[in-house]
């Protein structure tokens, strides 16, 4: 027993030095980081940002596959399957860490199967409408809907996207009945939008932009608590007339539960320097993108306070997936 115990220390300096080891040696080869939506969207954009630097950093490939499908869910259940050794990782999302609870039936457990590694970052979205349609505010918009329940159609990237869940609490709070068209991602939904298929989206912000500008789309609101500098004369939808309005897709890097910590606190160490990196700043302005980083610990408190709010609203408003 005296041996053990003398032995134990040595054993235990032995079992952090292997770790260190692991972290240094990591990356040897290439690394693959699945985006699960399609290509041209918000979380493309954002996922290629960081695969180009993580590559830089690491002297290896980061590849980008796109894997689309029930909201990213796909995309991440292979990710959640696959060798826990740090060369597989997903686009985290919203929908994907905190409504969850929106698919019963789902194959793999986010919560328990997934170590979301750093949030990226977040931007708020933007009420858009076809320039088919009448309103030009949101009060317009709601009064319309109002007059005319299930005649306003609604676009998103999917069911459980951050695009749908924006646009359901907007009929949730909105007391509107308005109706849901998914599609395989925003790129498909936006086209129909300008072509007047559809009449509204609550669309990310980064892609949406252009469409604004170029006048093919009119903006009615921004989901978040205040204006954006990329559209500051767009009010809030909570300004505009739908108080206590506010919504905001987040966005992470996620790697299978069981990859070695030592691996996760290198990867969360380096993307938080990647995000706040002065070579980026102009870059997330652009985009509208707020950078958010932090540590483990801090991510975990965050996520867990949004899945309480993404469970209340999607049980009082009675919400479900069955894909």
């Amino acid at each position: 027993m005296k041996f053990l115990t003398l032995l134990f220390p040595f054993l235990a300096a032995a079992a952090v030095n292997t770790a260190a080891v692991a972290a240094d040696a990591w990356p040897s080869k290439p690394i693959r980081l699945v985006v699960p939506f399609t290509a041209g969207g918000s979380a493309d954009a954002l996922g290629r940002i960081v695969a180009k630097e993580l590559s830089q950093k690491y002297g290896q490939p980061v590849v980008v596959e796109n894997r689309p499908g029930v909201a990213g869910h796909i995309g991440a259940e292979g990710v959640a399957n696959s060798e826990p050794d740090g060369y597989t990782m997903v686009l985290g999302t919203t929908a994907m860490h905190a409504a969850y609870t929106l698919y019963p039936k789902l194959r793999y457990h986010p919560e328990t199967s997934l170590q979301p590694v750093t949030i990226i970052g977040e931007f708020p979205n933007l009420l858009v409408v076809s320039n088919t349609v009448q309103a030009k505010s949101v009060n317009e918009l709601l009064a319309y809907a109002r007059q005319n329940p299930g005649a306003v159609f609604f676009g998103s990237a999917g069911n459980g996207s951050s695009t749908h869940l924006a646009a359901e609490l907007f009929k949730y709070l909105g007391a509107v009945n308005i109706k849901h068209v998914p599609y395989r991602g925003s790129s498909a939904a936006v086209n129909d939008l300008m072509g007047g298929q559809i009449h509204m989206m609550v669309e990310n912000l980064p892609t949406i932009v252009p469409m604004v500008q170029s006048g093919r789309v009119r903006a009615l609101g921004i989901t978040s608590r205040t204006r954006s500098d990329a559209l500051p004369n767009v009010p809030t939808i909570a300004e505009a007339g739908l108080k206590d309005y506010e919504f905001t897709a987040w966005y992470t890097l996620a790697v299978p539960s069981k990859t070695p910590k030592a691996v996760v606190e290198k990867l969360n160490a380096d993307i938080n320097e990647i995000v706040h990196s002065k070579q980026l700043a102009a870059k997330w302005k652009e985009l509208g993108v707020t950078p958010v980083g932090g540590t483990l610990k801090e991510n975990a408190a965050f996520i867990a306070a949004e899945q309480k709010k993404f469970d209340a609203f999607i049980k009082a408003a009675r919400l479900e997936v069955n894909d």
